[in-house]
């Protein structure tokens, strides 16, 4: 086999084509996780050691060369071959191991308690779970298959909707033991916690109340959390369905009314939008639970088992009650609480 020239440095390879394609030194080292200034300098060495310039460099934009478009055409297809060869290898030679990537919120409060049952199932199996809110490069990460919270769309994967979700108010029954919760407006008093990007005001209309947007308390930026707040009687939250089934079934929370909404996302600051009523809430993203997976697999018969075995808990838990009675209170009706016996 004749061996091939010299050729420049896989690192440099990768930065220049994440460079190109989005068009940008300093969004191609923000998707790298490394400075602008290790691309501008991985890229002008690649280009002394070709000869030539890749890139034409206006400002803070750049654009390619024609020797650069050629490049890229080849880089692309040459770091896809390498990716999906080293993804099949790992996969063959780890066919008892299984990577899953997956947000903290969802780890903690849906897969840790459940799967358990799935390692009991593959006892000579290994299953690495991975809690972040960043969606994984399959090219770049040893991962297997992600599960994602978001409106889809997800480029250059592939994404089967898990399941949808809405939003519904609980509490710790310790925080209304001495309360009457007949209907939406005796939360008044009470408070709510807030959680980013999951707002009140929607559900506040759905409720018949001409409440604002609350503007003080505990905010927390993990949902998860704002659930487990709950939990700890620290106030209402306004929780995910997914997030906050266990603990309904526990009797840890309680669910005061059977008013739900959609699960929606509410508009980022820098976006320029705004919210002002349920108008403009029927027209934000509804955001589902998504499996998402490399657009080409190796197959894969642990991977297959877990994303049975996923949409199984998945139809399951849906299917069953949050609490002994799912249905609404009668008016006048007032939560009550058991009460533990006291002492003596």
């Amino acid at each position: 086999m004749e061996r091939p020239g010299r050729l420049p440095p896989l690192s440099a390879l990768r930065m220049f084509e994440a460079a190109a394609r989005l068009g940008s030194f300093s969004r191609a080292a923000d998707e790298l996780f490394v400075t602008h200034g290790a691309v501008s300098h991985q890229i002008r060495a690649l280009e002394e050691q070709l000869g030539f310039p890749l890139f034409l460099r206006q400002g803070r934009q750049v654009s390619l060369t024609p020797a650069g478009t050629e490049l890229l055409h080849s880089a692309n297809a040459a770091l896809r071959q390498l990716s999906d060869t080293v993804s099949a290898l790992r996969r063959r030679m780890n066919r008892n191991r299984l990577s899953v990537s997956t947000m903290p919120s969802f780890a903690g409060r849906w897969l840790a308690p459940r799967i358990g049952d799935f390692i009991d199932r593959h006892p000579d199996a290994e299953v690495n779970v991975t809690a972040t809110n960043e969606l994984a490069d399959f090219a770049r990460d040893a991962v297997d298959v992600c599960i994602r919270w978001g409106p889809g769309g997800y480029s250059g994967v592939r994404a089967e909707l898990l399941m949808e979700d809405e939003l519904f108010p609980v509490l710790s029954p310790t925080l209304v033991s001495n309360r009457c919760l007949a209907e939406p407006a005796d939360l008044a008093g009470l408070p709510l916690l807030r959680s980013e990007g999951e707002d009140w005001l929607p559900w506040f209309r759905a409720a018949g109340l001409d409440w604002p947007e609350p503007s003080t308390g505990l905010m927390i930026s993990d949902s998860a959390l704002v659930v487990q707040a709950a939990i700890e009687g620290r106030g209402v939250a306004l929780a995910r369905r997914s997030l906050a089934a266990l603990a309904l079934r526990a009797g840890k929370l309680l669910r005061p009314f059977m008013i739900g909404i959609p699960a929606a996302h509410a508009p980022h600051s820098e976006s320029g939008c705004s919210f002002d009523g349920p108008a403009e809430f029927d027209a934000r993203p509804r955001w589902h639970y998504w499996i998402v997976l490399p657009e080409r697999q190796a197959d894969s018969p642990l991977l297959s088992d877990f994303l049975a075995w996923l949409r199984a808990e998945v139809a399951a838990d849906l299917a069953a009650p949050l609490c002994p009675q799912e249905a609404p209170l009668p008016a006048g009706h007032r939560l009550s609480v058991p009460q533990a016996p006291s002492a003596g």
